[in-house]
């Protein structure tokens, strides 16, 4: 595992609060764009890399090039086991209540995370892991979808600010302790999906199992776009610098989102005119 060496063990406040604001509102603002897409749009957007992507910016700025490559690589390991908090929260929402079901979706991505941290740090190993436990989520969640249509709704400001300033604390944190969490702790918890647990309380809560059952299921897919940014700064990151390799992992993120959401239209459409 790549250590961190001379790291500054102290980082000002007035940086942790620029970290902190910079990330919630980005978060604030993505999530504002979910409650008006709805669900199925939203469940795409959501997979954008509202954090990663600030998460990796700030340490970026203070690490090695070795070890954000192995931090992203290790965040994709912890994406494969988002995939499975997701199924976990999506197979209990119909019958347990919001914070149950989150405790239950947060002790499997812990079990899941803690067996995967134990592969080798490899691009190719997370990718053939993330298509795989997508695969398995894709199919055993399926089964849960239920039939209506899932309802499109506004979070209140103050729901956004919550989501927002966990996001922007696990960041400010990750990214400040990463000297003594290693690579491994790193990329692991930047990946937890701290925007995953905020969305589906507040969705389950205000528009009920339906509904954020619907989203989730969606956002199996969605977080293809964090993998893919995940394996894009692994790739980029050993030969160009941190702003053009960042760029590069952001580009491939946006991509894969739009082609989602552009498959959400296309089979949209061929259903209407049946």
């Amino acid at each position: 595992m790549t250590t961190l060496v001379p790291l500054l063990s102290d980082i000002p406040l007035d940086v942790l609060t620029i970290r902190i604001l910079t990330t919630a509102f980005v978060v604030m603002t993505i999530s504002w764009a979910v409650g008006i897409f709805g669900p199925i749009i939203g469940g795409a957007l959501a997979g954008l890399p509202i954090i990663l992507g600030p998460g990796f910016y700030f340490l970026a700025k203070q690490a090695p090039a070795a070890f954000v490559a192995q931090a992203a690589s290790y965040a994709l390991l912890s994406l494969c086991a988002t995939q499975f908090f997701l199924l976990a929260y999506i197979t209990t929402a119909g019958t347990l209540r919001p914070w149950i079901a989150l405790a239950c979706a947060i002790g499997t991505w812990m079990f899941v995370a803690l067996l995967l941290q134990l592969l080798p740090a490899w691009p190719i190993v997370g990718a053939v892991g993330f298509i795989v436990a997508t695969s398995i989520c894709l199919r055993l969640g399926q089964r849960f979808v239920m039939d209506g249509s899932p309802t499109k709704g506004r979070a209140g400001f103050g729901l956004l600010a919550v989501r927002g300033s966990l996001a922007g604390a696990l960041v400010a944190a990750v990214t400040t302790a990463s000297h003594w969490l290693g690579s491994t702790g790193a990329g692991l918890l930047l990946a937890f999906p701290i925007g995953y647990t905020v969305v589906a309380v507040t969705i389950h809560h205000t528009f009920g199992s339906a509904s954020v059952v619907a989203t989730l299921y969606s956002a199996l897919l969605g977080t293809a776009s964090l993998a893919g940014f995940c394996i894009a700064l692994t790739i980029a990151i050993p030969h160009w610098t941190p702003s053009i390799a960042l760029g590069i992992a952001l580009a491939t993120s946006v991509i894969i989102t739009l082609a989602l959401i552009l498959r959400r239209r296309l089979l949209a459409i061929s259903l209407d005119r049946k």
